[in-house]
């Protein structure tokens, strides 16, 4: 490996001075999406969706690498505490980092902008990913002992190729990512904070901090800090979209290695063009998958789907739901929370055939009861009734 590679200066650029004019306009129209999905539907409603898209982007993200877990297995195995022995698989440990770290973004204690590009930041994501994964999955050819979730490639002493790309040198690694920290982290304009965010994207990739699982965490970290900046709603997944452009995705980041094509393609190390082009590819992504959302959550289309749910999925039909049903539900959803007794109103049938149909509905998880005698009951979104009222939600792209 060249000895260039062991400068910091490798990295630059790290932003556009100035930042062109449709980045920024790209930027506020994310801004604008975002006010139209938190609008659609009541608190209650999007805290339950954004359980199922955490399951979907476990589910992408580990399908970018190659590995195809079925969601409804994910999901399976993300109700097992994370203690449990049974924990091996990356997907379901996926699931249960990204709740934690949302925990603890959204209670803004203590977690500043800068720390979202920390090297602790980052090894942690790491350690949460990997810290139950078999010795299978952390041996690393080329490794003698299996990889340590966590740990840099600078402990390890390790150098690595991926493809066409030559990372850069183990003892640039932390001095890049501190690097990386300050230039990233000092940004305070909210829409210069999200162009920053997808070029660490590429830059975190390139970099290549950890022996393995670097896509997982550069994912990982976009996805929060797209969730500090109140971009990353709970109501659309980045990871599905670039699962969808995933061809692009990895085209997009080999050529932002390139290295600066003349004196008209700025003046770092790396190209400017190719830096800006990876920015606007994942700015477009963004958006598609916001507009995506808006379409699928669309109350008219909504209740549609699931009236057709309802008369013919074999799961409704084997416990006699009644098409009636549809209605309540389009209901339930709609407002976020209804009390049980006008639930059964909704229904419009008669008495003990309600609360014999609602027990069922309770059973099959598409309403949500605290407890047997709750007053309120939310909706419930299980993988296999998502994926009927959400089109082409899970759907294999590669």
């Amino acid at each position: 490996m060249t000895d260039l590679y062991t400068s910091i200066s490798w990295l630059e650029p790290l932003l556009f001075e100035p930042v062109p004019v449709d980045m920024v306009e790209m930027a506020d129209q994310m801004l604008t999406l975002k006010g139209r999905l938190e609008g659609l539907y009541p608190a209650e409603t999007r805290e339950r969706i954004g359980r199922l898209l955490q399951l979907t982007n476990s589910f992408y993200s580990n399908l970018i690498e190659g590995q195809y877990t079925e969601p409804k297995v994910i999901e399976q195995k993300a109700q097992i505490k994370r203690s449990a022995k049974q924990l091996t698989e990356i997907a379901t440990s996926h699931v249960h980092v990204q709740r934690a770290f949302e925990r603890i973004i959204d209670r803004d204690v203590g977690t500043g902008w800068a720390d979202l590009f920390a090297v602790s930041f980052v090894s942690l994501i790491h350690r949460g990913l990997f810290r139950d994964a078999s010795e299978q999955e952390l041996h690393i050819d080329g490794l003698k002992a299996p990889m340590v979730p966590g740990q840099l490639r600078d402990m390890a002493g390790l150098n690595v190729s991926v493809g066409q790309h030559e990372a850069p040198a183990y003892q640039a690694v932390r001095p890049m990512l501190e690097r990386m920290q300050v230039v990233y982290g000092r940004l305070a304009d909210p829409r210069y904070r999200l162009i920053a965010t997808l070029a660490y994207h590429h830059r975190l990739a390139w970099v290549h901090p950890f022996p393995d699982g670097n896509g997982r965490v550069v994912r990982m970290v976009t996805h929060l800090q797209l969730l500090k900046l109140g971009l990353a709603s709970p109501l659309w997944s980045l990871s599905r979209g670039l699962a969808r452009e995933h061809e692009a995705y990895y085209q997009h980041l080999a050529q932002a290695d390139q290295h600066r094509q003349g004196d008209l393609d700025g003046r770092g190390q790396l190209s400017l063009k190719a830096l800006q082009a990876f920015v606007r590819f994942m700015l477009r992504t963004c958006i598609d998958q916001m507009s995506y959302m808006l379409e699928a959550l669309d109350r008219d289309a909504l209740r549609a789907r699931l009236e057709r749910a309802v008369a013919f999925d074999e799961r409704f039909m084997a416990a006699e739901i009644k098409p009636e049903i549809a209605r309540a539900l389009h209901i339930l959803i709609t407002q976020g929370a209804v009390a049980r007794n006008d639930f059964k109103v909704f229904m419009g049938l008669g008495e003990r055939t309600a609360i014999n149909q609602l027990k069922k509905l309770v059973q099959l998880g598409v309403v949500d009861s605290p407890s047997p005698k709750s007053r309120l009951i939310y909706p419930g979104f299980p993988v296999w009734f998502a994926q009927l009222v959400f089109p082409d939600l899970h759907r294999r792209f590669i």
